[in-house]
């Protein structure tokens, strides 16, 4: 593990972010990883709830940056970029490898990874502590509506929860040791360069409409800029990405 930095292995839990948490609320100082062999109950965006059985990497990181909430803009991204370091780094084409909004890597255009961070904010404004959740298919995948695959059968190379991990804290430890809260460009520019569709017609499943227009990149504020088919430019803070659904 990188200096100063702890990790847990724990046979099962409900959820890694979860537990996190509870040791945020109990004091832990972090920044400690927690890492389970299977999780009951592993949260996802819009409160999905999943269960996640031995052999993939179900882990979490409890952080405590010196940062408001507005800082962390760039820590989805940044932490996307970190799992694709590490993929890469078992010898697997980095052009196999994307970046899609808002918070999941394809590995051949199929799921491969997903992250989710939550945090919790002082009266005074600050943070109080990030928990930044990464879920990579190792040995198998469950089937999702867009579309998984998990490393062994999209490479055949088998890698085991603690080798990857081990991998993924040291390239966790060295984005954000690099990272400059001020200098978002820098950020925007390397996820754009490896994300999936790009320039690209795309549809957009939003909370309440669907649009359909091409994805122009990252905004400063951490947005995805799309130009609509109609030829207007908006920016987009939540939804999902998929292939456009020709009617």
């Amino acid at each position: 593990m990188p200096a100063g930095v702890g990790a847990f292995f724990i046979k099962e839990t409900d959820s890694t972010n979860c537990l996190a948490a509870s040791e945020a609320a109990a004091g832990r100082a972090g920044p400690d990883w927690f890492i389970a062999g299977h999780q009951t109950a592993g949260k996802g965006r819009r409160g999905n709830v999943w269960d996640g059985a031995t052999g993939n990497l179900y882990s979490s990181l409890l952080w405590r940056p010196a940062l408001k909430p507005a800082d962390l803009s760039a820590l989805p991204y940044i932490t996307a970029l970190a799992v694709r370091d590490t993929i890469v780094s078992f010898g697997v084409d980095s052009a196999r490898v994307t970046c899609k909004w808002p918070n999941d890597l394809l590995l051949d255009e199929k799921k491969v990874t997903g992250i989710l961070i939550e945090s919790s904010v002082k009266q005074s404004g600050m943070l109080d502590y990030v928990i930044i959740g990464i879920g990579v298919n190792l040995t198998f995948h469950p089937e999702t509506a867009f579309g998984a695959t998990d490393l062994f059968e999209a490479t055949g190379v088998m890698v085991s929860v603690a080798d990857f991990h081990a991998k993924l804290a040291a390239s966790m430890t060295d984005r954000i040791n690099a990272w400059n809260v001020d200098d978002f460009a820098t950020t925007a520019a390397e996820w754009s360069g490896c994300a999936w569709g790009l320039g690209e017609r795309r549809e957009f499943r939003l909370s309440d409409r669907t649009e359909v227009g091409t994805l122009i990149g990252l905004a400063d504020d951490g947005g995805l800029k799309v130009q609509l088919d109609e030829g207007a430019e908006i920016r987009l803070y939540a939804g999902d990405v998929f292939p456009v659904t020709e009617k």
